[in-house]
C-alpha cells in the first residue's frame, strides 16, 4: 500500500511560492493593460494635439504650382485609425482656362496611409490611398484640347542655377520611397466632346488596385456602369494582374464581364518617343448574344427566331494613335465564321478590311416586321425629311471580302467575291463576282444609303445560269429552263424585298441557246389547233422544247414590260411581248406560233404563279386573218373552219 502524504506534504510547502508567482503575473499584467490604455489614448488624442491647418494652406499651394490649378482643400486632419496617415475632407482641382466654373476634380474623402517605421529613417512608405466620393468633369473642346492635358507635362525646371540649388536645399526632409495601393468608392466619372457631341459616364465605380511596384505584378478590379449618349447604363466588371514597368503596363489574365458575355485576354500599353501603343489578345468564348442585346437597350428583333444563339470571338490587336489592327481576326455568329484582318487609320478616318466568309444568310438576321397597325390618320401630311447621316452609314471602307456560299432572298451564291468601296454613306460593289447556279455572275452595286429614300443601282452580267433554279429559288415563274446569259441594268429604293419589287426600273436582255419552255406545249397546238382550242391550265408534265430564245424587256416601278420574245420550236417560231407584276408575281403574254405553212395561232398566257393558263383562240385567229400568210383565202373559208373546229 502506497502512502499518499507524502505528495501532500510537498504541495502544501510549495503554496507560498505559488501565491507569489500569481501576484507577480498578475502585477504585470496590469502594468501592461495601462501602458497599452496609455498608449491608445495618446494615439486617440493624436489628432487633436496635432493641428495641420498651417500645413493645408501650404500643400494647397504646392499642388497648385505643380499643377497650374487652383487647389482647394476644406479639411485637413490626420488619420490613425486603422492606419496612420493624413485625411482630406472636401478636396477639390479646378478646371483649365476655357473650360467652364465646374472643378475638373472633387473628392469628398481621401485618406493616405503611411507605414510608421519607415518615418524613423524619414522615408515615406505610402500603405493605400483611398478615395471615397471622387468626381471627374472629363472635356474636349471642338479644336481636340482636352482640359486634363497640361496636368501631364510635369513640373517645368527653373531656368536659373541659383534658384534650383535653393529649391534642393528647401525640399522637404522625408523622401517618398513608394507608391501606394489605390482603392476608390462611388467615383462618377464623365466625358464631354465638343466636337463629336459625345457624353459618356461611368457611374458607381469601384476600384481595387494594390501596390504598385516595378516589375512586380498587381492585383487590379473595377466594376462600373457606363452609359453613353445613344444608350442605356451598361454594367460590367473588370479584373486583372497589372504589371508596371518603366516601359508601359501590362495586364494579364485580364476577364471582362458585360451581362453573357465574357472575354479574357491580355494587354500591354508601351510608351515610346512617338506616344502610347497597344498590343493585345482578346478571346471570347461562345455566348448568347440576346441578353446582351437587351442590356444594350437596342430594340431588335430579328425576324428568325432560331438565330443569335451563339457567338465568340478571338482577336489580336495592334493600336497606336494613327492606326489600329485586328489581325488575324476570327468571328462565329451562330454557324457563320468570319477570318481575316481589319484596319483603321486615324488621319484620314479610314477603314481597310480583308475578310473570308464559309457562309452567310443575311436574311433571317433583318429586324422583324412591326405587327400591322392601323393608326388614324393624320391630321396634314407633313414633308418627307431626308434620312439622318449615321456613323455606320457614312463610315470610310475600302474592303475585299470572299464567301464561300451566300444566301439572299432565296438566292444561293458561291465563291464569292467583292471589293468594296464606302464613303460618306455612298457604297460601291465593284468588282463583284460569283459563281450562281452552275454559271457566273460580274457586275457592280451602288447604294446611297443616306438619301431618302434609300436607293440602289445594279449592273450585272450572268453568263451560263441555270434559269429554272434561279426562277424556283426567288418564287417566280418556274417555266423556263436552260442555260442564260442575260445583262441587267437595274436600279431602285428600298432594301426590303417588297419594297424592290414595286420599285424596281431598268432594262434587260436574255438570250437561252437551248432550253425548255415548261407548263404548255406549243408544239402540240402547232400540230393540232383544234385539239388546243380553248382555256387550259399549265401542267408541269407539258413542255416545249426550243432552242435560240432571246428576249429584250423595260422594267418600269416592279412591271416587267417584255418587248420582244423569240424561240423555235421542231415545228413553230414562236414571237411574243406582255408583262410580268413583280409584286403579285403575275403574268400576261400573247404569244403568236407562227407554222412553217405561215399559219400563226395566237396564245395568251396569264395568271398567277401556280395558277398559269393559255387560251387558244381561233375566233381571233379569223379576225386577225389579214396578218396571216393565208390573206383572203383564209377569210373565205372562215365559216367551214369554224364548223369544223365546232366554234361558234
Amino acid at each position: 500500500m502506497v502512502s499518499t502524504a507524502a505528495p501532500l506534504y510537498t504541495e502544501a510547502l510549495s503554496f507560498p511560492g505559488n501565491l507569489f508567482v500569481k501576484k507577480r503575473t498578475r502585477i504585470l499584467a496590469i502594468t501592461a493593460g495601462l501602458v497599452v490604455v496609455l498608449f491608445a489614448a495618446g494615439v486617440a488624442l493624436l489628432p487633436a494635439l496635432v493641428t495641420l491647418n498651417g500645413v493645408k494652406g501650404q500643400i494647397a499651394e504646392t499642388l497648385s504650382r505643380s499643377t497650374g490649378r487652383p487647389v482647394a482643400i476644406r479639411r485637413l486632419s490626420l488619420s490613425v485609425f486603422p492606419w496612420f496617415g493624413i485625411r482630406l475632407n472636401g478636396a477639390t482641382l479646378g478646371n483649365a482656362p476655357g473650360f467652364g466654373a465646374t472643378p475638373l476634380a472633387r473628392v469628398a474623402d481621401a485618406r493616405i496611409e503611411v507605414r510608421v517605421i519607415p518615418l524613423l529613417s524619414h522615408h515615406i512608405v505610402l500603405r493605400r490611398v483611398i478615395l471615397t466620393g471622387l468626381r471627374l468633369n472629363l472635356q474636349e473642346n471642338k479644336a481636340g484640347i482636352t482640359n486634363w492635358a497640361t496636368l501631364t507635362h510635369g513640373a517645368k525646371p527653373s531656368p536659373h542655377p541659383r534658384a534650383a540649388r535653393a529649391s534642393v536645399r528647401e525640399a522637404p526632409a522625408f523622401v517618398l520611397a513608394r507608391a501606394a495601393g489605390l482603392t476608390m468608392r462611388h467615383a462618377f466619372i464623365r466625358y464631354r466632346n465638343a466636337r463629336t457631341g459625345g457624353h459618356d459616364t461611368l457611374s458607381d465605380l469601384t476600384l481595387r488596385l494594390g501596390v504598385i511596384a516595378p516589375g512586380r505584378p498587381v492585383a487590379f478590379v473595377a466594376a462600373a456602369r457606363l452609359k453613353t449618349a445613344s444608350h442605356p447604363a451598361l454594367p460590367f466588371r473588370l479584373a486583372a494582374q497589372a504589371t508596371y514597368r518603366a516601359s508601359g503596363l501590362t495586364l494579364t489574365s485580364l476577364t471582362l464581364r458585360v451581362a453573357s458575355l465574357v472575354a479574357h485576354g491580355r494587354l500591354q500599353v508601351l510608351r515610346t518617343a512617338k506616344g502610347l501603343s497597344a498590343d493585345g489578345h482578346l478571346v471570347i468564348p461562345p455566348f448568347a448574344p440576346r441578353p446582351l442585346i437587351t442590356v444594350l437597350g437596342l430594340h431588335y428583333v430579328p425576324r428568325d427566331a432560331h438565330v443569335l444563339k451563339r457567338a465568340s470571338a478571338d482577336v489580336v490587336f495592334h493600336w497606336n494613335p494613327s492606326r489600329l489592327t485586328l489581325a488575324p481576326l476570327r468571328l462565329t455568329l451562330d454557324k457563320t465564321t468570319i477570318t481575316g484582318h481589319v484596319t483603321r487609320s486615324a488621319r484620314p478616318l479610314l477603314y481597310r478590311a480583308r475578310l473570308a466568309i464559309d457562309h452567310l444568310r443575311p436574311m433571317p438576321y433583318l429586324p422583324a416586321p412591326a405587327p400591322a397597325t392601323h393608326p388614324a390618320a393624320p391630321p396634314a401630311r407633313a414633308p418627307v425629311a431626308p434620312a439622318a447621316s449615321s456613323a455606320v452609314t457614312s463610315m470610310p471602307l475600302v474592303a475585299r471580302v470572299t464567301c464561300g456560299r451566300l444566301r439572299i432572298h432565296g438566292l444561293v451564291a458561291t465563291d464569292l467575291h467583292a471589293h468594296i468601296r464606302a464613303a460618306a454613306g455612298h457604297i460601291t460593289i465593284k468588282p463583284l463576282t460569283m459563281v450562281l447556279y452552275q454559271g457566273s455572275l460580274a457586275g457592280t452595286i451602288e447604294a446611297w444609303l443616306t438619301s431618302h429614300p434609300q436607293t440602289w443601282r445594279v449592273r450585272a452580267r450572268i453568263h451560263n445560269v441555270q434559269t429554272g433554279a434561279v426562277l424556283r429559288a426567288l418564287a417566280l415563274y418556274p417555266e423556263f429552263s436552260g442555260a442564260l446569259d442575260a445583262d441587267l441594268h437595274l436600279h431602285g429604293a428600298g432594301t426590303k424585298l417588297a419594297a424592290i419589287e414595286r420599285g424596281v426600273s431598268g432594262r434587260l436582255t436574255a438570250a437561252i441557246p437551248h432550253g425548255a419552255l415548261r407548263g404548255i406545249d406549243l408544239d402540240l397546238i402547232a400540230k393540232d389547233p383544234k385539239a388546243a382550242v380553248g382555256a387550259h391550265s399549265a401542267r408541269l408534265r407539258d413542255a416545249t422544247t426550243f432552242s435560240g430564245l432571246h428576249a429584250s424587256a423595260t422594267v418600269a416601278h416592279g412591271v416587267v414590260h417584255m418587248n420582244t420574245l423569240a424561240l423555235h420550236t421542231t415545228r413553230a417560231a414562236i414571237h411574243g411581248h406582255g408583262r410580268v407584276t413583280l409584286a403579285t408575281k403575275t403574268v400576261d403574254y400573247l404569244l403568236d406560233v407562227a407554222l412553217p405553212s405561215g399559219f400563226v395561232v395566237p396564245v395568251r398566257v396569264q395568271g398567277p404563279v401556280g395558277h398559269i393558263t393559255f387560251n387558244v383562240s381561233l375566233n381571233r385567229l379569223l379576225r386577225d386573218s389579214s396578218h396571216n400568210r393565208l390573206g383572203p383565202a383564209l377569210k373565205t373559208l372562215g365559216g367551214a373552219l369554224q364548223r369544223a373546229f365546232g366554234i361558234h
